[in-house]
């Protein structure tokens, strides 16, 4: 039986990508295999000192609502303001 996968994209620049790829091939494995190790060694890493919040993300989401805005009904479509937070973001990204 096979695992389904997800993609990931990574932007970056160049001098960086060349430093990957040297690396990955004085080990001799693909880039794609030496980014799995190191980010799966750190995600063990972070995990082994509980820095995950096994909590849903929603329940996570409502704590944060809570300390900061306490009962405070916040106006708009939330929904609106993530995609317009998202467009600002993605157009610094293609300027960098």
């Amino acid at each position: 039986m096979t695992t389904k996968k997800k993609r990931l994209s990574l932007d970056v620049d160049a001098d960086f990508q060349q430093r990957l790829k040297d690396v990955a091939a004085s080990k001799g494995v693909s880039m794609r295999r030496y980014c799995e190790d190191a980010i799966d060694n750190a995600l063990a890493q972070d995990e082994a000192k509980g820095k995950r919040d096994k909590r849903p993300a929603h329940e996570v989401f409502a704590e944060l609502r809570q300390k900061y805005f306490g009962d405070k009904i916040l106006p708009g479509n939330s929904a609106d303001m993530i995609r317009e937070a998202r467009a600002i973001r993605d157009a610094q990204m293609a300027e960098w």
